[in-house]
């Protein structure tokens, strides 16, 4: 009750702070339709100007949702066009199929289809692109009057068997049916459009609504066949990098990645389309790219990159004079500046951002600016303060629609009661936090998981131990479906980097095959001329290896008994050398059983320590049974169940130790290849750097690297030495995370990888500036099972599994260390196979 009454004081704030302006924008879209049309019908001629009044026409009933209009005078204006065989014509006919997608992926293919072909040396079709200015409009939420009107324009032009208008309707009426939860209808029109785009040769689209069809898929939990069809797109994009659209087509599998969650890929993918866009010249796809990147950089809070790039994007902007983006712009870059504690220029942006023309955008803004004034006095302690700003941005928030906004305003509240000691206000506003989450698109767990905590602290304040305990029971639970959802996406980003160098290594295999064909024929040609030459010069090597076969001979049966010799003394060294093997054995092996003895030791005390708690429980819940109090048993029986989950998950505890041993004893049977040493070192960079970022929010670090451009590729087992790279860079960023821990002021936590090629040999090292090892472990470093890591956090297999494998390849893993300075690991791999 109490929240629902703070709702309806909210919506009051609400109308006294409202403005409108929707109002004022249908009418003049209306009056400029009447007037295109009356334009239209009045002009005698069928020719060029009036397949331009038809296409604006067109465009300004699509800005009015007019869609079936709209697609009726775009066709024919269309057909006009070709029958004038007017270039012209299909410049504006993409220009105005972009204005029925307003904006998006497919709406900027449009748009670019229309500025390719403007820059053709026919001047007239730069004219007629110049005249026609690019509008947006939004296409309003209510999906399901869309997906209606927009079904029956369906209908119309099937009977017409317009294929090109029919696959964009369908793409949009997948698009209103994803919005509405309608998947496997969503689904059905993805698939109809694809297979029409794909008829008329259109690659681009098809790979869009492939992408869009993932999201789809995702949401009917179809794992298999995302799967499948992911691996196809990523086929596609490496087995067609010489695509007019490649660039497209990297940013739209970017925004795929970032739209589920895998920041990891999506920022690979959108670098790839900037160092695209920057080489052609392309600036409205670059300040697309550099603006998605950013939201990428803030979802895995990386604020200080995405302000890097928002300072980027807003110099471009202004180069460009774009008054439309910018704004947006300078709000998003508020909030990354905040982030990272900039509070001056976060304050900067934000104000800039409210000059934007259009009313209804600037209340919005104020609404930003209310939530970030407050979240600044929050930071700086000063609660009271901050409340009236939050409560401010709520109101609003809920007065424009923009329900996203809703729980982060009253979680913030709440955190201030809180902090204040007013326990029952901070319990209010963290209830409606978690209510208004429900009504929003954000994850389910990206607000609750914080306001479960709270929560679970407010309770426990209140002398409320049980809710306490469910609250936190349920953060417990969502950490662990985040782990869980980070494991499978790891898993399925190096399953696609498997499958890209899969496909790189087929595309290079038949360059190869075609380049040793043209080398053949060359062969084939020098042959035939050189056949005479050969055979004259086989007849007197045959006279030379007559005579020196006799001399052969004789060395032969010197050779022969020396041989035996030899095998005679090889066979003493092989039996020796087994013998300190076999030695050398049986001591690791009671290192193994020592530590593997210690590790199973704990979670066997909790099975037994649990076991016999559940005994004792069971007596009791019998006696309670005789008595006849059967609520005290089934309150019994739910310890019993409590701990039996106890003995379950150290059970499982005690099966990861086996296996983890059984892994470290398990010899790879995979074979050396040529491996481009800096590629796998910085892959493991990033895949150790953003996998403790999935795992620790807080945590930060400098990477440096310095790899040497000329070295070589090695005869390695590139998934053993990746092994190797990874838990050592692993082991250099915990170095310097738990340094950090400590409070020292102005300490940088760093780690740094190099590689070096020297004559007949590669050096990699992995340096780190956290606390150094101590000396009187050192010698034990490399033993198994021995960690400094608390209980649960470490085997201590890594490093003694890394020692085993840079050995198995013939080298060195050595290091260095000073106590509080850092560490140094080198890896010294022989080049001479």
């Amino acid at each position: 009750m109490k929240i629902r009454q703070m709702i309806l004081k909210l919506i009051l704030i609400c109308f006294t702070i409202a403005t409108s302006s929707a109002q004022d924008i249908q009418p003049i879209h209306l009056a400029k339709i009447d007037s295109l049309q009356n334009l239209v019908e009045s002009h005698p001629q069928n020719d060029q100007e009036k397949v331009r009044l038809l296409n604006e026409y067109a465009r300004s009933c699509f800005h009015s949702l007019e869609h079936k209009q709209g697609f009726i005078t775009t066709r024919e204006a269309r057909l006009l066009s070709e029958q004038l065989n007017f270039k012209g014509g299909e410049i504006m006919y993409y220009l105005t199929l972009s204005e029925y997608f307003g904006s998006g992926d497919l709406a900027n293919y449009y748009r670019k289809q229309a500025e390719w072909l403007s820059k053709t040396p026919d001047q007239q079709l730069g004219k007629y692109y110049v005249s026609l200015q690019n509008k947006d409009y939004n296409l309003g939420n209510d999906w399901e009057h869309l997906k209606r009107k927009s079904t029956d324009l369906l209908h119309y032009f099937e009977n017409l068997d317009d294929k090109e208008i029919q696959a964009s309707i369908l793409s949009n009426i997948g698009y209103f049916n994803y919005r509405i939860g309608n998947f496997e209808e969503a689904l059905h029109n993805q698939e109809k459009a694809i297979t029409l785009y794909k008829d008329l040769g259109q690659t681009y689209p098809a790979f869009q609504t492939s992408s869009d069809k993932m999201y789809s898929l995702k949401s009917l939990e179809q794992e298999d066949d995302i799967k499948k069809l992911e691996t196809e797109l990523v086929e596609f994009i490496t087995q067609n990098k010489n695509e007019s659209t490649y660039g497209l087509i990297t940013a739209a599998m970017a925004n795929g990645y970032s739209g589920s969650g895998r920041y990891g890929l999506a920022i690979e993918y959108y670098l790839k389309s900037i160092s695209i866009f920057e080489q052609n010249g392309d600036v409205s796809m670059l300040a697309d790219t550099y603006e998605n990147i950013g939201t990428a950089y803030r979802n895995i809070v990386m604020y200080d990159k995405a302000a890097v790039i928002y300072e980027k994007l807003i110099t471009l902007l202004k180069q460009q004079n774009d008054t439309d983006n910018i704004f947006d712009i300078y709000s998003q870059a508020s909030f990354s500046n905040y982030y990272i504690k900039n509070y001056d220029k976060a304050r900067e942006y934000m104000a800039l951002s409210l000059q934007v023309a259009n009313e209804q955008i600037k209340e919005y803004y104020l609404a930003r600016q209310y939530s970030l004034e407050g979240q600044i006095l929050k930071d700086g302690k000063q609660y009271s303060a901050a409340i009236p700003y939050l409560q401010k941005a709520l109101a609003s928030y809920m007065e424009l629609g923009k329900k996203n906004g809703n729980p982060f305003m009253a979680m913030y509240t709440a955190e201030c009661y809180q902090q204040m000691g007013d326990y029952k206000k901070a319990l209010e506003h963290a209830l409606l936090g978690l209510q208004m989450e429900k009504e929003t698109n954000l994850p389910r767990t990206k607000v609750e998981s914080e306001i479960s905590l709270m929560l679970s602290e407010i309770y426990e304040k209140l002398g409320q131990n049980d809710k306490a305990f469910q609250y936190l029971k349920r953060y417990e639970e969502i950490r662990a479906e985040n782990d869980k959802l980070d494991a499978a996406n790891r898993l399925a980003d190096a399953e696609i980097n498997d499958i890209l160098e899969k496909s790189q290594r087929k595309i290079d295999v038949a360059e190869q095959e075609n380049l040793l064909a043209d080398q053949a024929n060359k062969v084939q040609k020098i042959w035939i001329f050189s056949i005479t030459g050969a055979l004259l010069s086989a007849l007197l090597l045959s006279f030379i290896l007559f005579r020196n076969n006799k001399n052969k001979q004789k060395a032969n049966k010197i050779l022969s008994k020396q041989k035996e010799e030899i095998q005679t003394t090889l066979k003493k060294l092989e039996a020796t050398q087994s013998q300190l093997i076999q030695s050398e054995k049986m001591a690791s092996l009671g290192e193994l059983t020592a530590g593997i003895a210690h590790e199973i030791q704990n979670p066997l005390n909790f099975v037994n320590n649990f076991s016999e708690v559940s005994n004792e429980l069971i007596d009791e819940m019998n006696e309670e049974i005789e008595k006849g109090e059967f609520e005290e048993a089934k309150d019994i029986a739910k310890d019993i169940k409590q701990n039996l989950e106890k003995i379950n998950h150290h059970g499982k505890r005690a099966d990861a130790i086996v296996k983890s041993m059984l892994q470290h004893s398990r010899s790879s049977n995979g074979t050396k290849e040529p491996t481009d040493i800096n590629a796998l070192t910085d892959e493991y960079l990033r895949l150790a750097y953003h996998g403790l970022r999935a795992k620790d929010k807080s945590f930060n670090a400098k990477m440096e690297t310095n790899f040497d451009e000329n070295l070589e590729k090695v005869q390695v087992i590139a998934q053993d030495i990746g092994r190797v790279i990874l838990n050592l860079i692993t082991n250099g960023f915990y170095a310097v995370d738990e340094k950090k821990k400590s409070g020292i002021k102005n300490y940088d936590p760093t780690v740094s990888v190099s590689t070096k090629q020297l004559k007949d040999q590669i050096i990699i090292t992995v340096k780190d500036n956290g606390n150094g090892i101590p000396k009187q472990i050192l010698d034990k470093i490399y033993q198994p099972f021995f960690t400094t890591k608390p209980t649960g956090q470490g085997t201590g297999l890594g490093l003694s599994m890394s020692y085993d494998i840079v050995v198995a390849h013939g080298g060195e893993l050595k290091v260095e260390t000073k106590e509080g300075e850092g560490t140094l690991f080198t890896i010294n791999l022989k080049n001479n196979d």
